[in-house]
């Protein structure tokens, strides 16, 4: 098999080689079935925190997958601050798709927002904050990152504002912003983004006295 599939172990596993790994049964359910996988074939077990492990399956049951790990390499952490996405919440499957999508172009970190024009409350925000964590880590093995992206916890807009007055400002996307490549240097490595119906004016002028440039995104 030229490219096993990634699949998910949790962390506090730490297997070594020789060892037997049992997967979870809603991976060995998706490995048994949709992928199809017998004894025998070769997986790569991950955990989102930077191990990387050679697996060969041995059982395959319908909710139970067994798989024996025959080498395992552990990746630093991705170096430099990285670029995280503070995002104002929005519906259900929109907000599934962002998360998906900041995990596969590289995004070290997700700051869900709210904002005074999010649609969606602070309650029912702060109770998919485990399901978007579990969406990400799927799109992690999608991508094949050994390093999950960190989803915090959700907060408001203020907070964030708050957060970064002294810790190297952020940059706001703006559909009548600057291109990418005209973005100061000393811009912060925090993007924010607003909901369906943009930030208030009174944000706005918060960035503004801030400093905080407009970017396009395209």
């Amino acid at each position: 098999m030229k490219n096993p599939p990634w699949l998910l172990i949790d962390s506090v596993l730490q297997p070594e080689v020789g060892q037997a790994v049992d997967l979870d049964p809603s991976e060995a359910s998706h490995t048994a079935g949709p992928l199809r996988r017998r004894p025998g074939d070769r997986v790569v077990l991950v955990d989102g925190e930077g191990l990387v492990a050679q697996a060969v399956i041995r059982v395959v049951e319908k909710k139970r997958v067994e798989a024996e790990v025959v080498a395992v390499r552990v990746e630093d952490p991705p170096g430099g601050g990285g670029v995280s996405v503070a995002l104002a919440v929005v519906g259900r499957q929109a907000m599934d798709w962002a998360v998906q999508k900041l995990v596969e172009v590289g995004t070290r970190r997700l700051l869900p927002i709210l904002t005074e024009r999010t649609q969606v409350g602070g309650r029912t925000a702060a109770g998919r904050l485990a399901h978007w964590r579990r969406v990400g880590l799927q799109a992690t093995k999608q991508c094949r990152r050994p390093w999950a992206m960190d989803i915090v916890e959700v907060r408001r807009l203020d907070d964030v504002v708050e957060s970064q007055r002294s810790g190297g400002g952020a940059v706001v996307a703006d559909p009548e912003g600057v291109a990418p490549v005209d973005i100061p240097a000393a811009a912060g490595r925090l993007l924010v983004v607003g909901p369906e119906g943009g930030f208030s004016p009174a944000e706005e002028r918060l960035f503004s006295s801030l400093g905080w440039p407009h970017v396009r995104l395209g």
